[in-house]
């Protein structure tokens, strides 16, 4: 149904390679023992049965075409013919719906060619178009609803041939300069809605639809990008209308769903590279599972029914895990297992005679039938129900026939508790945790991540919180009343062996008497963004649990987003015009969240930043912050440009510089002293819990008169209690 990149002036022919090494990264489309019997036995040049469930590559590996017959399940593959009756490739290939045939541009003849069941390629009869002269087509399919070969070639044009016609005419579609500037090695029509849909070339492949009454096109959208440029030389449909694409760099081959809302191309198996590769098959059929295929069983958000594209192994004889290995028509997820169902358990290959101590090391036994594998491993061990690149334990290990001893390091992110692990053995080096291969065999296995040993360190308490207040008007020092952001803060330390593995946070929004919107977060000074493993970051807010990151970029220290927008979070309640800050408004509701962040690396304890690390506030991104920071930000509203931190704790890489040292703040970067005025008075403070914030309008040093003495000592010991001396008629 497609073409391939095939042309003598751009491409030379591949090495001929043994036949057993071909097949090792042979592409596949389904073909039945039985009809390739009769393809192979016929005695006359017939067509092929109507629709067969045949699927077929044409290669060119050294000067003359071959038909292979591929099993895109897994990418096996069967030789079909290697003499196909001419002495040149055969590019642009199709299958005509309408009368049985193969259809392929016959480089030698310069001529369209019908390819009957035997393979033959028996040159047309016809006129060709003035345009083409001795040009060569690498890129052609036959319609579904009318029996006429479409072929494509840049800066030349579009065309079609009439197949029902004794002498077909060439016609041109169109040749306008901006229909025909798309790259492509191959088109393939869609088995319903009438149009031509292609994936570029190149390192980005876009998915394109054409009209081939017109040859316009529209351009859907990006589907697959990668390091390496893509070269897509075979592209077929199937009914479901998921379309094929085969690499010609790589051999892979990739599979997505034009009508999905935003199609991506995922790797569905793996074939052979070749300079020349061109496919075609029945759009109507279906593409079946071979006969001789083992299927993971691990639960399918793993991977494994082929509907999910999960993963699965040609079954050949003399490579597998262990003993053992079951043909399966389809996976069977976990807990209605195949080893369940039949009562014969081959998964025999694995052996874990350690366990799974999280920070620790762990042994793997596995045993090999055969010594031309390589072993591909992952454990889920963040429990997100799907194997990740981190979470690869195993990569390309080689393997020798009998037993191997492994060892894995369980990582400290790692999470305690039950999970899946998934083992791959294939002459195919590198793949996967899903997708088809065309040997070995895949085994997954139920296992327990344990950890012991870990003690936890509390601050303030394990049923205290700090309290947190802050001015907003910075560099301003406005009101002072400390009670425009008021958060409560407890932080946890997991330690074992002196060394801490993560940190938790539970925080509550206590009040706003803020009519500006602003953001929290907390930096870990000296812990560097790259030391969280940011997929393992377990958080929620007010009881949800959030599915994106808080971990923010740009940051070369860790700094954790707990909410962009405080005011999101709450409501101010009957004629409040703040929250919590006002006689008669106030309330038992705490916004809260909650948040685990674990180390790639264990941190030892004293390189760990000091309690309570560095917790700020932020103008929310694209609110108004007054004028006072629009004058310093170019006219501009600040966003994560302005944060108020604790006095002296430096700002962030996103932090705006030209903030320190305005109007009221008396900041030495070179002196490390931040966020202060002259007289040591900051716009945050931490305080006990407990605390009472004051009123609105109500400075600070009003209502705790001993601040003044305590705020000018900059060793913090005089009336280090001072929050404890209250005017009582000027607190909340």
């Amino acid at each position: 149904m497609t073409s391939s990149i095939y042309d003598p002036t751009l491409n030379a022919l591949p090495t001929p390679q043994p036949q057993h090494l071909f097949k090792k990264r042979a592409l596949a489309i389904a073909l039945s023992a039985t009809a390739l019997l009769f393809c192979q036995t016929a005695q006359a040049a017939e067509p092929f049965d109507a629709c067969p469930t045949e699927a077929f590559i044409v290669q060119t590996p050294a000067g003359n075409p071959i038909a292979y017959g591929v099993d895109l399940s897994t990418g096996s593959y069967v030789t079909l013919s290697d003499e196909m009756g001419v002495n040149s490739a055969i590019n642009g290939t199709g299958f005509s719906y309408n009368d049985n045939y193969l259809y392929g541009w016959d480089y030698e003849n310069k001529l369209l060619s019908r390819i009957d069941n035997q393979y033959q390629a028996t040159p047309l009869t016809m006129t060709k178009h003035s345009l083409v002269g001795t040009t060569n087509f690498y890129v052609g399919d036959v319609a579904i609803d009318e029996n006429v070969w479409f072929g494509y070639r840049k800066k030349l044009g579009l065309f079609r041939i009439n197949l029902d016609e004794a002498n077909p005419q060439m016609e041109l579609v169109t040749n306008q300069s901006n229909l025909i500037d798309y790259t492509i090695t191959d088109f393939a029509f869609h088995p319903s809605d009438g149009f031509l849909y292609a994936v570029t070339n190149g390192t980005s492949g876009k998915l394109i639809k054409i009209d081939p009454a017109t040859g316009e096109y529209e351009t859907i959208g990006e589907v697959i990008t990668g390091t390496k440029s893509f070269t897509f030389g075979a592209q077929f449909f199937d009914p479901d209308g998921n379309l094929y694409l085969s690499n010609n760099n790589t051999g892979n081959v990739y599979r997505l769903n034009v009508e999905d809302a935003a199609p991506v191309a995922e790797l569905f198996s793996y074939g052979p590279s070749s300079t020349s590769n061109d496919g075609a098959r029945c759009a109507l059929a279906p593409v079946p599972v071979g006969n001789a295929v083992d299927f993971a069983d691990a639960p399918d958000s793993y991977g494994t029914l082929i509907d999910s594209n999960g993963a699965r192994h040609g079954i050949v004889a003399g490579l597998n895990l262990g003993q053992l290995v079951d043909n399966e028509s389809d996976g069977y997820p976990s807990p209605l297992s195949d080893d369940d169902s039949d009562g014969n358990d081959d998964d025999d290959g694995i052996s874990m005679p350690t366990g799974f101590e999280i920070g620790e090391s762990a042994i793997l036994l596995v045993d090999t039938t055969g010594s031309d594998g390589y072993l591909n491993a992952w454990i889920d061990w963040g429990q997100d129900g799907q194997f990740d690149e981190e979470d690869r334990v195993i990569q390309s290990q080689k393997m020798s026939d009998g037993q191997t001893t492994l060892s894995i390091d369980v990582p400290n992110w790692a999470k305690a508790g039950s999970t899946w692990s998934r083992f791959r053995l294939s002459s195919t080096k590198d793949i996967l945790p899903t997708g088809g291969v065309s040997d070995g065999e895949v085994e997954d296995y139920p296992l327990t991540v344990t950890e012991t040993g870990v003690t936890m360190t509390y601050y303030p308490s394990s049923s205290t919180y700090t309290t947190l207040a802050y001015e907003d008007l910075f560099p301003n020092q406005g009101d002072f009343d400390m009670n425009d952001v008021v958060m409560q803060l407890r932080i946890v330390q997991f330690v074992k062996n002196n060394l801490v593995r993560r940190v938790g946070f539970e925080a509550q929004l206590v009040a706003m008497g803020a009519w500006y919107h602003n953001g929290f977060a907390i930096q870990l000074p000296a812990i560097a963004r790259s030391n969280v493993q940011e997929s393992a970051i377990e958080w929620s807010a007010q009881g949800i649990t959030q599915s994106s990151s808080p971990l923010e970029a740009g940051q070369t220290n860790a700094v954790l987003v707990f909410s962009e927008d405080l005011w999101g979070h709450v409501t101010k309640g009957n004629n409040c015009e703040y929250f919590r800050t006002e006689d008669g408004c106030g309330t038992n509701y705490r916004a809260t969240w909650q948040m685990t962040v674990p180390f790639v690396d264990a941190v030892e304890v004293d390189q760990m930043p000091a309690f309570p690390y560095d917790p700020f506030i932020f103008a929310t991104p694209n609110t108004d912050h007054g004028l006072t920071a629009k004058n310093i930000t170019d006219g501009q509203n600040p966003g994560r440009k302005l944060e108020i931190h604790l006095k002296n704790k430096a700002p962030t890489d996103l932090f705006d510089s030209r903030f320190l040292g305005m109007h009221d703040d008396n900041s030495s970067a070179q002196d490390g002293q931040y966020f202060q005025d002259a007289n040591g008075m900051s716009w945050a403070i931490e305080v006990p819990d407990g605390w009472q914030h004051p009123v609105e309008t109500e400075r600070l040093d009003d209502a705790y008169v001993e601040f003044i003495d305590f705020a000018a000592d900059p060793t913090g010991n005089t009336s280090p209690d001072w929050y404890m001396t209250i005017t009582e008629e000027l607190v909340f």
